[in-house]
């Protein structure tokens, strides 16, 4: 077992990686156009925010005062909102299940964290142990705090205009 410090260092690039990887699976239902439960449209986006926020706090909280990744957080959240406000949604009211019959975008999304998450945890595993300087970094940490706020906007538009969505017999 090496040193603390570089097993901490694994095992946060892990967590960042499973919960990435979790919400891409969690996307994969609403993508492929079947019946979800309301719970189950807001599991991508908070597992895609968990992933981008240990993505940022990563190794320290101080790294927490970066103005412009959260900028760009809240912008792409913002175009989330939109995306989610106008997606169309059918909606059985009976059950409390949602159907998105086009909105693969979610998918994508969480692939695309998923993937940045991996690319980074690679390279963090090639980079030497002392070293802090990962070249990467800034574009993963930007990539997934778009792809973070986007599903997060998105996944909160949408859960709003449940209850007000006429009722749709789902299978």
């Amino acid at each position: 077992m090496g040193p603390p410090v570089i097993d901490a260092l694994y095992l946060s690039q892990a967590a960042i990686v499973a919960a990435a990887a979790g919400a891409a699976v969690a996307a994969v239902p609403e993508a492929r156009r079947r019946p979800v439960r309301r719970w189950q449209l807001l599991l991508p986006a908070g597992l895609a925010a968990r992933a981008c926020v240990l993505e940022i706090v990563h190794p320290s909280l101080e790294e927490l005062r970066q103005p412009a990744i959260w900028l760009f957080a809240v912008t792409a959240g913002v175009a989330g909102v939109a995306r989610g406000r106008f997606m169309a949604l059918e909606v059985d009211q009976t059950w409390n299940r949602i159907r998105l019959p086009r909105a693969p975008e979610g998918l994508w999304f969480a692939v695309v964290l998923a993937l940045l998450a991996i690319a980074e945890a690679i390279e963090v595993a090639q980079a030497a142990p002392d070293t802090d300087d990962l070249a990467f970094r800034p574009l993963v940490e930007f990539g997934m705090a778009l792809a973070a706020g986007f599903l997060v906007g998105r996944a909160g538009a949408a859960w709003i205009r449940v209850p007000h969505i006429p009722h749709s017999d789902l299978p």
